[in-house]
């Protein structure tokens, strides 16, 4: 049986996609059909039922889905053993970040990473926290780091630091000599924030909703 077959499976299992697993894996979507109707004359079952433009896995289908996730899962198991007897940690690394993150905080880190794994090729994709997640749940890259708590349960999170978030003044502002504010006070002045999607925005929205702030109090200029 092909891994090909199952990888394009797999991905289209995964998503409950074709045109998204085509995105995906770069394929044309009637490729990907063919790959899976390949699948299916192999096993002579139907893996996916199709109804209302929406597909759902068959019972066949769920159990092959689960196969091949515990396969692809030894599989890069196996790669990373190897890797780590030989010595050698090479290849692609496909990278994400939220635009804060990839502005002030990778810079040194990825600096660090390519002095001790120089044969690792990093590509970095920048966009806000809504953009780096969906891209880690599509497989277009392979992890990413983003400023906001990610619920998406569908994969794995881990905190790697704390940062804190300061509010920014002209030098003549009333506000500026002060050593704290509080929340309340910043809404009497004009309030620049990032865009919808931004974990920066998330995160100050969830605080203000904590201190009892909605949207409207605010007085967003930009």
């Amino acid at each position: 049986m092909a891994d090909r077959r199952l990888q394009v499976f797999h991905t289209v299992a995964r998503l409950l996609s074709f045109t998204k697993a085509a995105e995906t894996l770069h394929m044309t979507q009637p490729a990907v059909t063919f790959q899976v109707r390949q699948l299916e004359e192999h096993f002579n079952t139907r893996l996916f039922d199709r109804t209302h433009n929406r597909i759902s896995l068959t019972a066949a289908g769920q159990c092959v889905y689960e196969y091949s996730d515990r396969i692809f899962g030894l599989y890069g198991e196996m790669e990373n053993a190897v890797r780590e007897m030989t010595g050698d940690v090479s290849g692609v690394l496909m990278m994400g970040a939220s635009t804060t993150i990839a502005e002030y905080m990778l810079p040194a880190l990825l600096g660090d990473f390519k002095k001790q794994y120089p044969d690792v090729n990093v590509q970095l994709r920048v966009s806000n926290s809504d953009g780096i997640v969906h891209m880690v749940e599509t497989n277009v890259i392979d992890l990413g780091v983003v400023e906001s708590p990610v619920m998406n349960k569908n994969l794995v999170v881990e905190v790697c630091r704390m940062d804190q978030l300061v509010a920014i003044l002209p030098p003549h502002h009333p506000l500026a000599d002060r050593a704290s504010v509080r929340i309340q006070e910043l809404l009497e002045y004009p309030y620049i924030c990032r865009e919808e999607g931004s974990g920066t925005r998330e995160v100050i929205s969830e605080y203000m909703g904590q201190e009892g702030i909605n949207d409207a109090q605010v007085n967003l200029t930009m």
